[in-house]
């Protein structure tokens, strides 16, 4: 049987400093209809935009992720009702450092990209993995991400 399910993560984006002129935006991970009965995980990417428009430092910056809705990087997890299925969200195409803010395992992403901090934008990619073989209820299952800038 194979079970189809609805669900994304919609990052919530958090404004940076706002006297330094910068701003930060996302696009949600959307995994769509996820099959149960398929072999492989279930990829996605979003993104992360920052934009400045005034000059804002030379030091670089720092972008971290929360947890999520369960408060832990290794075991975050969507809800849909009751229902729970797992996932994690990626710095890294291979999937192997999961973004968070440097604890419980997890990595931040640190740029010394000029182009945003100079007064302009950049883009980085959301890597995002559901395992394969779940057996979820079907429903629309979601969690918010909360996003981070240091500079």
């Amino acid at each position: 049987m194979i079970a189809r399910v609805l669900f994304a993560i919609f990052c919530l984006a958090i404004p940076a400093v706002a006297d330094a002129g910068c701003s930060v935006s996302a696009s949600g991970v959307a995994f769509g209809n996820y099959d149960g009965s398929a072999t492989s995980a279930d990829d996605a990417t979003g993104t992360i935009t920052i934009n400045c428009f005034i000059l804002s430092g030379l030091g670089g910056y720092t972008i971290a992720l929360s947890p999520g809705r369960d408060g832990s990087y290794t075991a975050r997890r969507m809800i849909s009702g009751t229902a729970t299925l797992p996932y994690q969200l990626y710095a890294d195409p291979a999937r192997t450092q999961i973004w968070g803010d440097g604890s419980g395992g997890s990595s931040t992403v640190r740029s010394f990209d000029i182009i945003p901090l100079l007064g302009g934008s950049s883009t980085y990619q959301i890597y995002g993995r559901i395992p394969a073989n779940l057996s979820p209820r079907p429903g629309a299952y979601n969690d918010t991400i909360v996003i981070t800038v240091s500079y």
